[in-house]
């Protein structure tokens, strides 16, 4: 990156010499920026003039600013300078805080800052030109009248308003900086709190548990004089106990793992953790229900919420529907299937047809797919008799979580198909309403309940709502295991599919899948490394020491020699892939990805220092909206008519890619939903190897050859196995101790023990009394 030219004469020089070596001086420089520029790591290099007007340079980590900078402002900068060989001296910066413009300065800032809109060089400098100096005065006195008698009414109430913002904003971030608070929580508590940021920190210290660690809150609060028992520090503890549960996947939790929390979060103090309790309750902020179980506050109203959007729609009841209409579409899904719908089948899609809110349950190869293909016929068979405005104001949506799964919906289905996040997004940021028709939500079991409440709470009651899922399989990663409490619901109507239609049932998978869902451990194959590519369910002894090498042979079986160079297609055309139970540990993906990556990619043309290869399999990690841009036929990139800005794919979590070939910003990769784009050194942070992958991501997903390396874990059981066994369409290893498998698949799965506190007309939250202490670091 080259912003500008060096605003320093080669002979300066901020160092000086001590015992041979040269020391960087420590400085503090106050900037007007003149220009922001954001570094590949999301750093900022920023350039500003100093009080005496001199240009300087500095390089600010993003960790040491409380929010982005943005030209014009001014900022306190302090850190030691360096010389640079091409840019002379820069400041490299360990504290950064914004100060209030002063002097002329407040010329650029009015003209520059977004929060002046309509305000630029021409009016801000009519402004100084009148008054000078004393228009601090005039703003501090929110003096109205005076400017707009020079700019207007509405540009004078923009700038007052807009400075009446940045000065809180500064006050808070300095305020807080004096107790330590880091200026990236700092910016959150301006942002969550505005004005209110002091008095409400001022009167509870632990308000910040919002933003911070438990461990930084509570030893600054001590620190600060807070007595052990202070009721505001055993609340704070109690919120503490229920939001850790909630990352591990609970939206409510028992009174006995409450209170083993609470005593090791709260301590020194030695009372009684129902005492803390009682406290919590009393306040508001936590909730008791169905007896010993505890809910937020926040996860009671989302769980009451869900409960009231769908029982809304319940209410409204079955309606008619043309059944000769449906009885054709029926039949034209089966002509197209090649066989008979069964019964349960042919329910379903009157179920759906005729529901508000439905679902639609089984295994491995019951036609699931089928069933949605029939609705989909179903639902347009009864727009068709709809009065014109009602049928253009009505539409079928199909969504899933996983951006894998979504695209083979959209594969089978030959319709659009959507994430839920992508959904939520062109709801929130796009504009786009729903007005009345069917949301249909694929792989319902990986459903959490904060992902359904907020796309919900944008859906009019019109939209109906069908959820379609394979209840044995994993539970969702985040809280709330809403599928399962949809099917315990005695009010939503349900099908359960349980006949094995997949014409590739000679695979062995269905039937193996359906085997362990019923807790039964199939007859394994033998795995043959002549036959490696053999459809069927096969097994590879190991040891827990041999896992990993067994695993690495069985991938070279299927996948033969490391490919030459620039010849990588074939190894992926192949479509193998490991699923790992596990990130870390010798059969984890972590160090299996790192395995197969120097051994395949070891004659592939390399991508920089990035440790990528052209041919190298990546797994993205987050939804980003701003990749992967639409183009034309002819390779230009579609824009927004109206806004001319450029339409993006997105690049959603969870998609597999291959790097295709190095491109001038680093790589061009492609990825298994179809969207293919540059990877930047600012995306290595988003992506790793994806040659070994988690079960939790590969859910919802496909793949024609699967390997799973399985040993002894709390993670393990027969809902693991199911999902990853189920992934495969051909071919499935499992490689490990044929005893741990058989165990996990004895076992219920672990789905049950979710905490959640969602009633369905009258179905009660499952309660979870498992201790969750030993993870709580």
């Amino acid at each position: 990156m080259n912003p500008s030219p060096s605003p320093y004469p080669a002979q300066s020089s901020a160092a000086h010499e001590v015992g041979g070596e040269p020391q960087a001086e420590f400085a503090t420089a106050e900037l007007a920026l003149t220009s922001v520029h954001r570094s590949p790591y999301g750093s900022f290099v920023l350039i500003g003039r100093d009080s005496g007007g001199a240009l300087l340079r500095a390089l600010v980590p993003r960790q040491v600013v409380p929010r982005d900078p943005t030209v014009g402002e001014a900022w306190r900068l302090t850190g030691r300078r360096h010389l640079h060989a091409v840019y002379g001296l820069q400041l490299h910066t360990e504290i950064a805080l914004p100060l209030m413009p002063t002097g002329q300065a407040l010329v650029r800032y009015l003209a520059t800052d977004r929060r002046f809109p309509g305000i630029g060089w021409a009016t801000a400098a009519r402004l100084w030109a009148q008054f000078g100096e004393a228009i601090y005065d005039i703003i501090r006195a929110r003096d109205y009248t005076a400017l707009a008698t020079v700019i207007g009414r509405d540009k004078a109430f923009a700038i007052i308003d807009g400075f009446g913002l940045l000065a809180d904003e500064v006050a808070i971030f300095q305020w807080l900086d004096r107790y330590g608070v880091s200026p990236r929580t700092a910016g959150a508590a301006a942002s969550l709190w505005g004005a209110a940021a002091r008095e409400r920190i001022g009167a509870d210290p632990y308000a910040l548990a919002l933003l911070e660690p438990w461990s930084d809150v509570d030893a600054r609060g001590l620190r600060l004089g807070v007595s052990p028992a202070d009721h505001r520090r055993l609340i704070a503890a109690v919120e503490e106990a229920l939001s850790f549960r909630f990352r591990q996947g609970h939206m409510a939790s028992s009174l006995p793992v409450v209170r083993r929390l609470v005593r090791r979060l709260a301590a020194p103090w030695r009372d009684h953790p129902d005492r803390a309790v009682e406290a919590a309750v009393a306040s508001g902020r936590v909730v008791r229900i169905a007896g010993d179980l505890l809910q937020s506050r926040a996860c009671r109203f989302m769980d009451q919420e869900l409960g009231r959007l769908l029982e809304e729609r319940l209410r409204s009841g079955a309606r008619k529907v043309d059944q000769a209409a449906v009885a054709k579409s029926i039949g034209h899904i089966e002509s197209e299937a090649g066989y008979r719908l069964s019964q349960r089948q042919r329910e379903a899609v009157f179920m759906a047809a005729s529901h508000p809110v439905g679902a639609i349950t089984g295994g491995a190869g019951t036609g699931k797919t089928t069933v949605i293909k029939a609705v989909l016929a179903a639902v347009e068979a009864q727009r068709a008799i709809l009065p014109p405005d009602r049928r253009k104001a009505s539409e079928v949506v199909q969504v899933a979580l996983a951006g894998r799964a979504a695209y083979r919906m959209a594969e089978a289905t030959g319709r659009e198909a959507l994430t839920v996040a992508r959904l939520l997004h062109q709801i929130e940021d796009g504009g786009r309403r729903l007005q009345r028709g069917l949301l249909i939500f694929d792989e319902s079991s990986m459903l959490d309940a904060p992902s359904v409440y907020r796309l919900l709470s944008h859906l009019p009651i019109a939209i109906d709502l069908l959820f379609v899922g394979d209840s044995a399989q994993l539970p969702p990663i985040g809280p709330g295991p809403l599928f399962q409490a949809i099917l315990g619901s005695r009010s939503i109507p349900r099908i359960s599919l349980d006949v094995i239609h997949r014409q590739k049932d000679h695979t062995g998978i269905p039937g193996a899948g359906a085997l362990i869902r019923n807790g039964k451990v199939p007859q394994f194959g033998a795995f043959n490394s002549a036959a490696s590519l053999t459809p069927g369910v096969f097994f590879v002894p190991a040891s827990t020491d041999e896992i990993a090498s067994r695993t690495l042979d069985v991938f070279r079986a299927m996948c033969g020699p490391p490919p030459m160079a620039g010849q990588f297609h074939r190894l992926h055309s192949l479509d193998v892939q490991i699923l790992t139970p596990t990130r870390n540990g010798p059969a984890g993906s972590k160090s299996l990805n790192l395995a197969v990556e120097a051994e395949y990619m070891a004659r592939q043309e390399r991508i920089l220092d990035w440790g990528l290869s052209a041919g190298s399999k990546i797994l993205w990690l987050k939804n980003d909206y701003k990749k992967a841009p639409r183009r034309n036929d002819d390779g230009g990139i579609q824009t927004d008519p109206v806004t001319g800005e450029p339409i993006y794919c997105g690049l959603m979590n969870g998609a597999l890619g291959v790097i295709q070939s190095p491109h001038p910003d680093g790589a061009w990769a492609a990825f298994d939903d179809g969207v293919e784009d540059a990877i930047t050194a600012a995306d290595l942070e988003k992506l790793t190897y994806g040659w070994a992958m988690s079960v939790h991501k590969a859910q919802g997903s496909a793949f024609r050859r699967v390997i799973i390396p399985v040993s002894r874990s709390k993670l393990l059981d027969r809902a693991m196995l199911y999902t990853a066994i189920t992934r495969a369409t051909e071919t499935a290893v499992l490689i490990g101790d044929y005893e741990a498998i058989s165990d996990a698949i004895g076992r219920p799965p672990k789905v049950a023990g979710q905490g959640t506190g969602l009633t369905l007309n009258g179905l009660a939250g499952s309660q979870q009394a498992g201790d969750d202490e030993a993870n709580l670091r």
